[in-house]
């Protein structure tokens, strides 16, 4: 079975920056590509502070930047991108008709053996496979923040087994744990469970049933994690979160599943989380990470 050695990443937003860390902290040549030409080299920025963070919190031995961000590739085409690397991972935003003109092109400039990945976060494989002329070497798979150390990784009902016995071989090459969906479903499976969670906590604050700190501090006192629910949906991105929450309306047309108007309004007040530095938290200094806040001694924002 072939290695995973040559990477290309189609989109260097949130998602795009995370799998180039994996990527090039773990030995892979990796090229990134977006349609908005100061992206790429924002992304590798961003990458670079990554590494140098863990690097000087001792999760990362000394050295990992000068060996790893030479591996790092911008590219200025998608065809440059994709052409001569053993997998492509897209990452373009959450809409269908996006990912397949993507997927199109993708397959047009790519080698015939080339793997093709969706890294969404709802959108079935199914769904985009048959935009290219090798379905089966298509598959999905979702990463999470840097510090997550699983990717659930899912076939569609055309993916080759060997597609995904290669897929999983690259997570682990990764130094990650993949965890396999057996039967192609929307959302996969860790990832619905997080939805349920995500859905629910957006009706509260919706209502007014609670605050943003509230619910975390409680989930985060109850499961001894480091981050709640809105914590991670800031890392993740509110617009992200609107975007995703659309698909699964898309496909139920159930009221409930629309995102609601809180969210929308945050987002139309610029508040995107992390990126835009201020979502249910002001960034860079979160107030959840402060042991003070987490006893309730002190407000979110102070």
């Amino acid at each position: 079975m072939k290695d995973i050695k040559k990477v290309g990443i189609v989109g260097a937003g949130t998602m795009g920056r995370r799998l180039v860390y994996g990527c090039i902290i773990s030995g892979k040549q990796t090229r990134l590509f977006d349609i908005l030409p100061k992206a790429p080299d924002e992304a590798r920025q961003v990458v670079r502070a990554l590494i140098e963070e863990r690097m000087a919190e001792g999760r990362l031995v000394p050295g990992t930047l000068e060996a790893a961000l030479p591996l790092l590739s911008i590219c200025s085409s998608l065809e440059d991108c994709v052409s001569g690397v053993d997998l492509v991972i897209e990452t373009v935003p959450e809409d269908i008709a996006l990912k397949r003109k993507v997927f199109a092109e993708i397959d047009q400039y790519s080698d015939p053996d080339t793997l093709i990945g969706t890294n969404t976060s709802s959108i079935p494989g199914s769904k985009l496979a048959d935009a290219t002329k090798r379905p089966e070497k298509v598959f999905n798979f979702n990463f999470g923040p840097p510090d997550d150390l699983k990717v659930e990784v899912m076939g569609h009902p055309l993916t080759d087994q060997s597609t995904i016995e290669r897929a999983m071989k690259f997570v682990k090459s990764l130094g990650l744990v993949p965890i396999l969906v057996r039967r192609e479903i929307m959302g996969y499976a860790g990832n619905r469970v997080w939805r349920a969670v995500k859905k629910e906590v957006l009706f509260l604050l919706d209502g007014g049933f609670a605050t943003a700190e509230d619910i975390d501090r409680g989930w985060m006192l109850e499961w001894e994690t480091p981050i709640g629910p809105c914590g991670l949906m800031d890392i993740i991105g509110l617009d992200v979160v609107r975007d995703i929450e659309m698909v699964y309306y898309a496909a139920s047309g159930d009221p409930s599943d629309q995102p609601p108007k809180m969210l929308l309004d945050m987002i139309e007040q610029g508040k995107l989380g992390v990126k835009s530095g201020e979502g249910f938290y002001k960034y860079p200094d979160p107030a959840y990470k402060r042991p003070s806040w987490l006893k309730g001694e002190e407000s979110p924002n102070s």
